[in-house]
């Protein structure tokens, strides 16, 4: 496995907020985080990451456990694209990308090679390089988030609720290029509030509810189980796998 979480707990305080989950993530997935607000979806990645530091339990990265900081964490190969995007607002979208390199101390060169993969991958980027960050709608903001993170060449990302009040076309291509991403070899942990729009482009998932996993297993298992239809299923947006 490429990513291991085995009796994880997190706490806020006194407040648990992880009771000693447990996920596995393999290479070339993409995994689906599920559950309600305050379920402890974004409490796990930021644990993963090392934003938060487990109170117990292990978290293991290609059969090693992870420790130290969160720039240690990028440096192993995980890049972790949080809620809200917080890209740069006063700097330009080609100067948000290049600081989403700077952990690998890449050459200049190569910087800018993977700057036009970027604008390959997200060619609306490209017709915004010189813009500054805060004049992005809410989908470019995004789209440059995760392209930032991509440019740390992570074989793991996190991703955090990006679909997040976006339009369902923005979200609709959004989940496309997510799909590219993984096609292309990087491996995707998933936080998606709209389960049935991750559940269409993800293998397996993970449901949790106030800090544990209540459900698991294939993605499409999932979307015909009835209590996930109940609880978390709304209305479809289809997404369609990119040629």
């Amino acid at each position: 496995m490429l990513l291991e979480l085995r009796d994880v707990v997190t706490r806020y305080g006194e407040i648990e907020a992880l009771r000693g989950i447990s996920l596995e993530v393999a290479p070339g997935e993409i995994v689906a985080l599920l559950g309600a607000n305050g379920a402890g979806k974004s409490t796990t990645l930021k644990t993963i990451s090392r934003v938060l530091i487990p109170a117990g339990g292990e978290v293991r990265f290609d059969g090693k456990p992870l420790s130290g900081s969160p720039e240690d964490v990028v440096a192993l190969g995980i890049a972790h694209v949080p809620e809200g995007r917080k890209i740069f607002p006063g700097l330009s979208v080609v100067d948000n990308l290049r600081l989403g390199a700077t952990p690998r101390n890449a050459k200049r060169g190569e910087v800018q090679r993977d700057v036009e993969e970027m604008f390959a991958l997200f060619p609306m980027l490209r017709t915004l390089n010189a813009k500054l960050g805060w004049t992005l709608s809410g989908g470019e903001q995004q789209m440059l988030a995760i392209a930032r993170g991509l440019m740390a060449r992570p074989r793991l990302l996190l991703l955090d609720e990006p679909s997040l009040g976006l339009a369902p076309l923005i979200v609709t291509d959004l989940m496309e290029r997510i799909l590219r991403i993984a096609r292309d070899g990087t491996t995707i942990l998933l936080v998606e509030q709209n389960a049935h729009l991750a559940l269409q482009i993800a293998q397996r998932a993970y449901v949790l509810e106030t800090g544990r996993v209540a459900l698991q297993g294939p993605a499409r298992d999932l979307l015909a189980n009835e209590e996930m239809q109940r609880a978390y299923l709304g209305s479809a947006v289809r997404v369609a796998a990119p040629a």
